[in-house]
């Protein structure tokens, strides 16, 4: 008899996942290389060819040994771990209503615990720094123009990069005399930002230079519709390395893509915005989420102390210094 698992997969990716739940593409391409690399794992570690795998092999030993192998053998992170068994997991949920037969062990998989993830403090720029690397992009140039105008939309929004390089102009509108961005987010989740005065007049300029029409892109790929996300990060590296020459203290920060979005909501918490607009403008279903930009804020963090001993800042000495088989061939089909 025939197992049901690469059946139960198929409707998984093509009716749970990208009809039913609507979920973005990178969570699917996220779920379909957990399952590309399980399966993968059985064949390598088990012997078992991957049209062989079946409902009978998901069990949650398996599942136990393949997570093990992911972070002792492939040096994943907790993060990434639990992405891949949040997608096994999810699957299982599936699986269970389909298969009731297996509903015990499904269970038993769906029971399995969470990685603890280390969790860093949020990097960030401050509004020097950011300035900094805006001044590092060649004004003169059509890609440093482009640039310039990709990190100031960073900053000013919050945007994921993934927003951001997925912008046509059709993304802008004006309302009520103000240039806003309407931004696609993460789960399919839209919000609608007000610009900065100074980056909405930038964007006017950029478009009527360049005759853009609505459904154009703002930011155009070589051989793609639009900039990679690989491509944003490889022009911000190239604005860090110019700006590290004149400011070496860039030279030493971790400065990502995502870097701007948590820069944005440091730079709205230090002007007294308050968390549940933060929320709402980065996007974040939960207030929880942004706590963090709280916790990180070494100025509330002094001022703090401050309260309770007034003398600490003035004991310090100083100011605070401030950085200026089928089934795979399935799964790698989607």
């Amino acid at each position: 008899m025939k197992d049901i698992l690469p059946q139960l997969l198929k409707g998984f990716f093509l009716q749970w996942m990208a009809a039913g739940r609507q979920l973005s593409p990178e969570t699917v391409a996220s779920y379909r290389d957990a399952f590309s690399l399980m399966l993968r794992w059985f064949r390598d570690e088990r012997g078992t060819d991957a049209s062989e795998v079946g409902m009978d092999d998901l069990t949650a030993e398996n599942v136990e040994e393949f997570l093990l192998y992911l972070a002792e053998r492939r040096g994943n992170s907790a993060q990434t771990v639990n992405c891949r068994l949040a997608a096994i997991k999810a699957f299982c949920s599936y699986a269970a209503y389909r298969a009731p037969e297996r509903l015990a062990e499904m269970k038993r998989i769906s029971d399995i615990p969470r990685r603890t993830e280390k969790r860093r403090e949020v990097g960030y720029l401050t509004r020097e720094e950011v300035g900094w690397l805006l001044d590092a992009c060649d004004a003169a140039s059509r890609r440093g123009q482009e640039d310039h105008l990709l990190l100031s939309l960073l900053f000013s929004t919050g945007a994921r990069i993934s927003e951001a390089v997925a912008l046509r102009m059709r993304s802008f509108e004006r309302r009520g005399g103000r240039l806003s961005v309407h931004l696609a987010g993460k789960g399919r989740k839209e919000r609608t930002l007000p610009l900065w005065p100074e980056v909405a007049g930038e964007v006017t300029a950029f478009a009527e230079e360049r005759q853009l029409g609505a459904d154009d892109f703002v930011f155009p790929g070589r051989n793609v519709e639009h900039l990679s996300r690989s491509g944003a990060r490889s022009r911000i590296d190239a604005a860090v390395r110019r700006a590290s020459e004149l400011h070496p203290a860039l030279a030493g920060k971790r400065i990502t893509p995502h870097v701007f979005r948590h820069s944005c909501a440091m730079a709205m918490l230090e002007s007294g915005v308050d968390l549940s607009t933060i929320a709402i403008w980065l996007g974040h279903e939960s207030v929880q989420t942004t706590h963090r930009y709280m916790v990180a804020s070494m100025s509330r963090k002094e001022d703090a102390l401050a309260r309770v001993h007034p003398d600490s800042r003035q004991e310090s000495g100083c100011r605070r210094y401030r950085a200026q088989g089928d089934i795979l061939s399935f799964l790698e089909s989607l």
